[in-house]
Order: structure tokens, then C-alpha cells, then sequence
């Protein structure tokens, strides 16, 4: 059987190395130029990031599909974008 995410679009946003609010910041901008269904790998090395990309996803039409702390001690998050299309 098909894996269902092989079909979506998978990006990397690599924001290891900035400090917050950047890593945040850099995903917003990412994720408001992507299409509704497409997926968003976004790498952070700040621990802010943890809990503020969460924290911002709750509040938007975009959904957390996995976060995670890599052996590096780097965080990883898969996040699908929902934009909800203009109904006109």
C-alpha cells in the first residue's frame, strides 16, 4: 500500500543556527507562500522554537503533523499547510 504522504510536497525550511523568534519567524513566511495540503520540514536549533512553532500552529490553519528532538540535539517538525482557499 502507498505511503499517503507520497504524493504531497514535502520543503525543508533549515533554520538551525538562528536564534529566536527566527526560526519562527522564517516558518510563517515559508508556510504563507505554500499551497493548502503541502508539507513543511522545518529544522531548529533553538530551544524557543519547541514551544513557540507549536504554540503558533494551534492559532493558524496549519496543522503540527510530528515534532521531534534529533539525536543531534536539533528539533525537527513536519507541519501540513491548510490555507483555506478564497471561496470566491
Amino acid at each position: 500500500m502507498a505511503d499517503s504522504t507520497a504524493d504531497t510536497h514535502l520543503q525543508t525550511l533549515d533554520a538551525r543556527g538562528l536564534h529566536c523568534p527566527l526560526p519562527l519567524l522564517r516558518t510563517k513566511l515559508k508556510l504563507a507562500g505554500m499551497s493548502a495540503g503541502e508539507q513543511l520540514e522545518v529544522l531548529a536549533s533553538d530551544a524557543g522554537a519547541w514551544g513557540d512553532i507549536p504554540a503558533y500552529l494551534a492559532l493558524s490553519d496549519h496543522a503540527l503533523v510530528s515534532r521531534e528532538e534529533t539525536p543531534e540535539g536539533d528539533y525537527r517538525f513536519v507541519i501540513k499547510a491548510l490555507c483555506e482557499e478564497d471561496p470566491s
